[in-house]
């Protein structure tokens, strides 16, 4: 037996969405709304909510750089997703080492095991997020054999290919 509802709220299971690391200028946050839109030439979109200071960041930039980090590192998502970036070193925060991006003025994370490096071409909006259509100009791939990729599933609940579902407090 269903339950019926009109939008995504507790009622709702948890919907497992690969999350990433966006970095925009000197700022880093979390995202799980994110994907690839055109293989040729490659394109992707991330949407961000209004409320964040990447969002602002965006805007004035139109450029970004996503990265994939491994599941070992879900403690980085936590604490750059836990405060507003403004006028904080996230990098510092989640222990993360800055690294100099090749195409784009964003600060990159070096232990990323895949970056894009994007400029934005296109922002949609459709809701309580805008969409940024971006070129992925830059791809920055470490050669690791198998990567644990970090999911986000809501609710504070994280997983990864491994299996058991991980619920982290920032606050610890």
């Amino acid at each position: 037996m269903f339950t019926e509802t009109k939008k995504l709220d507790a009622s709702c299971h948890a919907q497992p969405r690969l999350s990433a690391l966006l970095s925009c200028a000197d700022n880093i946050m979390p995202l799980s709304w994110h994907m690839p839109v055109s293989k040729e030439p490659f394109r992707y979109a991330v949407c961000v909510r209004d409320e964040n200071y990447s969002y602002a960041l965006l805007h004035q930039t139109k450029q970004f750089a996503l990265h994939f980090l491994d599941f070992s590192y879900l403690q980085a998502h936590e604490k750059t997703g836990a405060c507003h970036g403004e006028g904080v070193d996230k990098f510092a925060l989640a222990n993360l080492r800055p690294k100099k991006a090749q195409c784009i003025q964003a600060q990159l994370i070096e232990e990323a095991y895949m970056i894009y490096e994007c400029k934005v071409i296109d922002i949609l909006n459709y809701g309580d997020h805008d969409i940024f259509i971006a070129d992925v100009v830059h791809i920055h791939n470490k050669n690791i054999k198998a990567p644990a990729p970090t999911f986000f599933l809501g609710r504070g609940l994280y997983d990864t290919t491994t299996g058991v579902p991980v619920r982290h407090d920032a606050r610890s």
